[in-house]
């Protein structure tokens, strides 16, 4: 079995602090994203990490740190719009390393609390799609994807629908088996431009396979903006702001924040907040803000 990480987004959405810096390698709770993913995977044959260009030499670094072996797939792409997509990146890796083995594959921006070896235990042969019960569909509105689970079998899915049908959503973690592999390619050609998301394969895929639904309640990160990166952690933490050991925080109260470097906050009261490392923020009342790196602010 072969693990693939899809890991080639830009992650716009927690821009500024993803500007120059990969949201898989963003740290919850002090370790990069990447660590918690790579730490529950097969150690043999070493995980694929689907990469762009961009920020290869990021990767890079942290690859080299890693206790376990890691392949870097890296597509030629430096922006947003040029990205092949995580359907695409998966072709790409599947023609460069011509896989034919069950596969694996996970979101580079996703945490799960359920283990991934059970996950494995529970495949059949036949496509294997994680769905976490949100316990209710209106949570699911416009975010997204769902599945619609019938004795475990997956008879539809929804991708980021107005009107939910089923309050499981589809999460970024896949096994597919060998045989499903060159059925990608299949896709890709007959689908239309900015439909190559992973809903709109597994719907195409559930039209040619039986596919089982792998459900879970124990927790879900799926990180693609502020709210769901400062959850994250707060579930690591035990509910307690995440301050870097290098930061100096004198005179201020945080509530649900984050600090990630070594940035200075004095006389502020910060709730819901990211601040990058060599932030300086000095007499200020911060709500619902991603502050960059670097970036100082104090009353003028």
């Amino acid at each position: 079995m072969q693990a693939v990480i899809l890991a080639g987004g830009y992650a716009k959405r927690l821009w500024p602090i993803t500007y120059d810096r990969p949201k898989p390698l963003l740290p919850v709770a002090g370790r990069p994203i990447l660590d918690y993913i790579v730490s529950q995977l097969p150690e043999q044959p070493a995980p694929i990490l689907s990469i762009n260009r961009r920020f290869a030499p990021q990767f890079e670094r942290w690859a080299a740190s890693s206790a376990r072996p890691i392949e870097l797939a890296v597509e030629e792409t430096r922006a947003e719009e040029e990205k092949l997509g995580a359907v695409g990146a998966l072709a790409h890796v599947i023609d460069r390393y011509q896989l034919d083995d069950e596969l694996l594959v996970i979101g580079g921006d996703n945490l799960f609390s359920f283990a991934v070896q059970d996950f494995i235990s529970a495949f059949q042969g036949q496509p294997l799609v994680a769905v976490y019960d949100l316990g209710d569909p209106e949570i699911a509105r416009g975010r997204y994807g769902v599945a619609l689970v019938e004795n475990g079998v997956i008879t539809g899915f929804q991708e980021k629908p107005d009107r939910p049908a089923s309050a499981l959503a589809a999460t970024a973690c896949y096994l597919f088996p060998r045989h499903v592999l060159p059925m990608i390619d299949g896709f890709l050609a007959q689908s239309e431009r900015g439909c190559d998301a992973p809903g709109y394969f597994l719907e195409w895929l559930r039209a040619r396979e039986t596919m089982h639904a792998y459900r879970f309640a124990e927790g879900w990160f799926d990180i693609g903006g502020r709210e769901a990166y400062i959850a994250a952690n707060l579930h690591f933490t035990e509910g307690r702001s995440w301050i870097h050991p290098e930061a100096t925080v004198d005179q201020s109260r945080l509530e649900r924040s984050i600090v990630l470097g070594d940035a200075s906050i004095r006389n502020s009261r910060l709730t819901e907040c990211v601040v990058d490392e060599h932030s300086h923020l000095e007499g200020v009342e911060l709500r619902d803000v991603l502050v960059g790196r670097g970036t100082r602010i104090r009353p003028g």
